[in-house]
């Protein structure tokens, strides 16, 4: 096991392995490209295999206020929390795919005799064609300068609703600041913007679409449909070789919006809250 705060050292490492599965491994690459850039500074894990040849069998890595999110097989995964409880007793959750998260929080509660709740579950899809959706009235842009207080509030709004990621509204501004900055958030504008996405820089040849943001009022009409296919087909065009985003199971309407424009599971993943 090794445990490193310098995000360096575990892409040097690590990079190879995560690269092998760049859909299923995302987040954590997109998390680490963001932290090599001058992040706000995380806890990075990697499990050794059993070969003795110094390879990697997984991996976890904390960027708080995010969960840490785990990849590695069950039992790696007990062996990576434990191994981060110990060098940051602070973690309160989770995230990483179904039975390797579920792994991780049944290490922690039995080691803490904490509470493990689930917080949200999830699927994984990738697209590489987009079926375009039905048309909606209005067209998409990208976001600047002038939106960005509605975007704050608009990524307040949904880190509320969707509870991915508790504590995230803390960077809702630097977030915003840097999509704006680098020409990763998009708008749909009808008499006005009408929803909001994000999307990833792409490392590894995958860009991930976050957040799908659409107000209350403006909800039904289409807008999100339309505005993730376009940027999906922005990211494909730009030299991406999968788009990737992640669906709430609780609700069926995205999931089955997402698959319409052609985006298939890859896999369930599951977000764990803990409680002392």
């Amino acid at each position: 096991m090794r445990l490193t705060t310098d995000p360096e050292e575990f892409w040097q490492r690590a990079h190879g392995w995560l690269e092998r599965e760049p859909v299923l491994h995302s987040v954590l690459l997109t998390t680490v490209d963001r932290e090599r850039r001058g992040g706000s500074g995380g806890t990075f894990a990697i499990l050794a295999d059993d070969d003795g040849g110094g390879g990697v069998a997984g991996v976890a890595v904390w960027t708080p206020p995010f969960r840490p999110y785990v990849s590695a097989s069950p039992v790696g995964a007990e062996l990576l929390a434990l191994a981060l409880l110990e060098r940051c007793p602070g973690i309160d959750g989770v995230t990483g795919a179904a039975d390797q998260s579920a792994a991780y929080a049944r290490a922690w509660a039995g080691h803490t005799g904490g509470l493990v709740g689930v917080a949200m579950n999830q699927r994984l899809f990738e697209l590489d064609t987009v079926v375009p959706p039905r048309p909606a009235a209005g067209a998409a842009r990208l976001a600047g300068p002038d939106d960005r207080d509605l975007l704050v509030d608009w990524t307040l709004a949904f880190e509320s609703e969707s509870n991915a990621a508790p504590d995230a509204g803390s960077v809702a501004a630097r977030v915003v600041d840097l999509l704006i900055a680098e020409r990763r958030a998009w708008l749909w504008d009808d008499d006005g913007p009408a929803c909001f996405v994000g999307v990833s820089r792409t490392v590894a040849g995958v860009a991930r679409v976050a957040p799908v943001y659409t107000p209350p009022g403006r909800r039904r009409r289409g807008y999100a449909s339309v505005l993730v296919a376009a940027v999906s087909q922005a990211v494909l065009d730009a030299g991406a070789r999968h788009s990737a985003l992640f669906t709430d199971l609780a609700n069926p309407t995205s999931n089955k919006v997402y698959t319409a424009l052609g985006y298939r599971p890859v896999a369930d993943v599951t977000a764990y809250s803990f409680t002392r």
